[in-house]
């Protein structure tokens, strides 16, 4: 686990940020009146995996899997075998928002601590890492390939028709081991790239009226509408790998083989 400092951010995107979605907006400014704790790496296969044996947890019958010609529903897929190459250290993968959500409670009581998915105003902050640009990284994203597995020239190659960054970062069309390149400014490893990340908040098509002090807005399984983050390695689209993007999820039960996530951890008293 990271500790993230206590501060503020401009969260979102101005109306003149290139490659933006109508969805980050109107950006606003966010305080965090005290640190918090977020996990450096996302959740490993071999991690998920103690969850999944120590609870039953059951495998959803499907998930979101590219057949060739798009995103559907693939029977038999799991995180057990999303359908990409995958070792322990990986990213655990088709894994639904309520999967993620029962892995912080089991992890919160097995250690006595109060872990849970990150709210989308933590994801964003900590995975800027205290910078201000369009991409957390700096620069233009051709650089992203030194930060985070993406959508590159190779997985270009295995899917013709995607828009991806023009670099190459060593991996084809999958995930990579966690942690295997460059850190963000607070610590933080795979916030672009790798898999997108759930996190907590209800999805709604932008920022008006949503809480300013760091806090997520609603619960994604009880409006049914989830979110994530992070442009994962099928980041596929102009503007993916920004620090602002969003992606909204069919519903909270839906799993997918480039979709995991990583835990939060209250340091201080809880928000209210």
């Amino acid at each position: 686990m990271v500790v993230v400092p206590a501060g503020r951010f401009r969260m979102g995107s101005e109306p003149d940020e290139r490659e933006r979605d109508v969805d980050e907006g109107p950006a606003r400014t966010v305080s965090f009146a005290q640190p918090f704790a977020i996990g450096a790496y996302e959740v490993t296969r071999a991690q998920y995996a103690a969850f999944a044996r120590a609870t039953g947890r059951r495998d959803a019958p499907a998930c979101m899997t590219w057949t060739g010609a798009r995103l559907e529903p693939v029977a038999g897929r799991s995180w057990r075998d999303p359908g990409i190459p995958q070792q322990d250290d990986h990213p655990v993968v088709c894994v639904s928002w309520r999967d993620a959500s029962a892995y912080a409670a089991w992890l919160a009581q097995r250690t006595g601590r109060p872990y849970r998915l990150p709210s989308e105003a933590e994801w964003e902050y900590a995975a800027r890492g205290g910078s201000t640009t369009a991409h957390a990284f700096g620069g233009t994203e051709a650089e992203a390939c030194a930060y985070g597995n993406v959508g590159d020239r190779s997985a270009r190659q295995a899917v013709p028709g995607w828009r991806t960054a023009d670099c190459h970062d060593g991996v084809g069309l999958g995930t990579a081991p966690v942690g295997r390149y460059r850190a963000n400014g607070f610590g933080l490893y795979d916030t672009v790239g790798n898999v997108w990340e759930w996190v907590a908040d209800c999805y709604r098509p932008g920022y008006e009226g949503a809480p300013t002090d760091g806090s997520a807005w609603g619960d994604a399984g009880e409006c049914n509408a989830a979110l994530d983050r992070g442009g994962g390695f099928s980041a596929l689209f102009a503007g993916h790998l920004r620090a602002a993007n969003r992606s909204r999820a069919p519903s909270p039960d839906n799993p997918a083989y480039s979709l995991g996530f990583r835990v939060a951890l209250d340091l201080g008293s809880p928000r209210r």
